[in-house]
């Protein structure tokens, strides 16, 4: 596949308050998953399985040293090599608001312009999915469209007011985007992954950039879908609607069954990260496991249950952790008890403390938050 023929954007830029302290000092995209990736990872992932070797990332201007710190080169993604370009963007504009600065799609349509590709791919950091999108490309030109958008049916409950729910007739156009219905049980919902014609969406921006109050990118693609009667994608694979503390953990926790785990990340499509050069983890003699993922670097002495474990984590004789996710550089001291619980990084719990959240809400323990005593939801 050529890779100047296509181009990407990946969008960051709208605000989840349900997510708690999780977000606090990081951008939703730079979220740990699974003990071992970041969200973005599977964005960036699906481009480099597709060939494309130019991105732009949206995100806004606070707290993004996580995310220079994880893509860095981009070596992992194939964005280091002399024929690939990737760029990020960032903006001030407020992220409960559909509407963005001029400055927001100068930049873009700068991009796009020197980019001289033939369609773009927009795909959204809070949809987290491991698609074929070569097949979406090949639909695409195939069908002669200048927009296609990817949908998933899902139960009303795995969405959130974040999504789009798409109205698709017989021809698997788009028609409209409806309202959530609580009757229906399962919607069609818009996974926010476009693939447009450069040329054609670059007339729309600019159309877009003119008026008083433009529409971020991703709510102007929503209207485009519409009015230009889009063709519609099903993507039957995994998918997993980060919008909440709750989808957040659910999701993670999805991993500890061996049909999702394998739906997401051992498809044809592979998923990369960056690379820790770290010797694996060591369980010591008396340390009991059920059910539960590691990543490299820790020292295991106690009990995990049903659990995530990250990077670099300590879990002292006694200690037990049980339907958690536990972000690196964690240390759970002797006899403490964590159960339905985040725990953010670099967090001590000190011994004899428990956390304890329920498997509805999971009680988050913000990044470097100081323990003194249990905490109970």
């Amino acid at each position: 596949m050529k890779i100047d023929k296509y181009s990407a954007i990946l969008g960051n830029a709208v605000g989840y308050p349900d997510m708690g302290s999780l977000t606090d000092n990081r951008p939703l995209a730079a979220l740990p998953f699974d003990g071992k990736y970041r969200l973005i990872d599977f964005q960036l992932s699906t481009l480099a399985n597709a060939g494309i070797r130019s991105v732009y990332g949206i995100f806004r201007g606070q707290n993004i040293r996580s995310v220079f710190d994880h893509i860095r080169s981009g070596r992992e993604w194939g964005l280091n090599t002399l024929l690939s370009h990737y760029f990020l963007g960032f903006y001030q504009t407020d992220v409960a608001s559909e509407t963005t600065d001029k400055d927001y799609y100068e930049q873009i349509l700068t991009y796009l312009k020197r980019s001289g590709s033939d369609q773009t791919v927009y795909m959204s950091c809070d949809i987290l999915s491991n698609i074929n999108l070569e097949g979406v490309l090949h639909l695409h030109n195939v069908n002669k469209r200048n927009i296609t958008v990817v949908y998933k049916k899902l139960p009303k409950e795995a969405r959130s007011d974040a999504n789009a729910i798409l109205t698709i007739d017989e021809g698997d156009n788009v028609v409209g985007i409806e309202t959530n219905d609580a009757t229906v049980e399962t919607q069609n919902m818009s996974a926010d992954i476009y693939v447009v014609n450069t040329p054609w969406l670059i007339e729309k921006m600019e159309e877009e950039a003119k008026k008083d109050n433009p529409k971020k990118l991703r709510f102007l693609l929503r209207e485009l879908i519409v009015s230009e009667k889009a063709l519609a994608f099903e993507y039957t694979g995994y998918l997993s609607n980060i919008s909440s503390v709750q989808s957040y953990y659910k999701a993670n926790m999805d991993m500890l069954d061996p049909q999702k785990f394998h739906s997401l990340l051992y498809t044809n499509q592979k998923v990369y990260t960056k690379v820790k050069n770290e010797e694996a983890t060591y369980f010591a003699d008396g340390s009991k496991v059920t059910n539960s993922q590691f990543a490299s670097g820790s020292i295991i002495a106690g009990e995990v249950d049903h659990s995530i474990v990250s990077r670099s984590c300590r879990v002292e004789k006694g200690a037990r952790i049980a339907h958690s996710v536990v972000f690196p550089k964690v240390t759970i001291e002797a006899g403490a008890r964590v159960e339905y619980a985040i725990i953010d990084k670099s967090v001590t719990i000190p011994a004899g403390v428990t956390i304890r959240g329920t498997k509805d809400n999971p009680i988050v323990i913000g990044k470097g938050q100081e323990i003194t005593g249990d905490i109970i939801g």
